[in-house]
């Protein structure tokens, strides 16, 4: 039995890998964000003492994402990108916490993109990634990739990722776009013209109008648009939600090259409306299913560990 830990920052979940399948799931609202708040990783130990709680057989914990940085539960350095599989691997730490559970846990690293002599001038060159370098690996066997991709991904952060035909992950590019969606309908008085994303069956037309009203007049004012639209023109409050989605996700149009093989996966509403968007400008991007998405850091984490062990 091996436990799977995929902790960001907000969330912390444990998927138990047994007889070449995923047996449960369970999540807590815990990680990054927390330790951050709290200067010690408490409530992320407890989250995940009581979902290891009972498991017999327990081998191994594999752990990715913002728990192997220094708000999580130990801090392991990026390597330096291009890194490929077999040198994350290599990098993976061993650590014990009785304290949670009495398998050993291995942490794997992430990478960090530096072009050379960093400074102020190029420093759009740089970036970091915890926990989608265990996507890419889980990715590339699932959807059976060969050859080079980027690989657009969405969560709380949105990260751009450049692979090359062999798994080695080149850079990537981060925009904050999906805790910046958070702060404005939870932060701003925006709040009282827009409904929750669940809420809400995306529409195309009016995203596609707050992107292009984002990209014209900036996107300050095109988020104030959205309570324009809902106090003075009497329109939707759930359109004017997929409005402000338009909005910030015209942040996210720059990581996007033309000419490469576009992957779009990750949750939430993002993926699907910006698939229908590139498709309308003839851009070609496949979208990944929200299972495959699930699932490839699972098996990212695995085909990693594998490689730890026979190295």
């Amino acid at each position: 039995m091996i436990a799977v830990v995929d902790s960001g920052t907000t969330r912390t979940r444990v998927r138990l890998w047994d007889g070449g399948k995923v047996v449960s799931s369970q999540s807590q609202q815990a990680g990054a964000r927390d330790t951050a708040s709290d200067g010690h990783p408490g409530r992320v130990k407890t989250a995940l003492k009581e979902m290891l709680a009972g498991v017999k057989g327990l081998g191994a914990v594999l752990c990715s994402g913002m728990i192997t940085s220094n708000v999580g539960l130990k801090e392991v350095p990026h390597l330096l990108a291009p890194c490929s599989p077999e040198k994350i691997a290599r990098g993976i730490v061993r650590q014990e916490f009785p304290e949670i559970a009495e398998a050993p846990f291995y942490f794997i690293p992430g990478i960090k993109t530096v072009p050379e002599g960093l400074s102020l001038e190029n420093l759009e060159g740089a970036d970091v990634m915890r926990g989608e370098e265990a996507e890419t690996v889980g990715l590339r066997e699932l959807l059976g990739l060969t050859g080079p991709v980027l690989l657009m991904h969405y969560g709380s952060h949105h990260k751009a990722i450049r692979v090359d035909g062999d798994g080695t992950i080149l850079g990537s590019k981060t925009s904050i776009t999906g805790e910046l969606l958070q702060a404005v309908m939870s932060g701003t008085v925006l709040r009282s013209s827009v409904v929750g994303l669940e809420d809400i069956k995306p529409s195309q037309e009016y995203w596609r109008a707050g992107l292009e009203a984002a990209q014209q007049h900036g996107l300050g004012r095109a988020s104030f648009l959205v309570r324009i639209g809902e106090q003075l023109a009497g329109l939707p409050k759930p359109e004017m939600t997929s409005y402000l989605l338009g909005a910030l996700a015209s942040l996210d149009l720059p990581m996007l090259e033309r000419g490469e093989n576009i992957i779009l996966y990750g949750s939430g509403h993002f993926p699907p409306l910006m698939k229908a968007y590139l498709d309308e400008r003839g851009i070609p991007a496949t979208l990944v299913s929200p299972e495959v998405s699930e699932n490839a850091a699972v098996i990212g984490a695995l085909r990693l560990f594998e490689r730890y062990q026979g190295a």
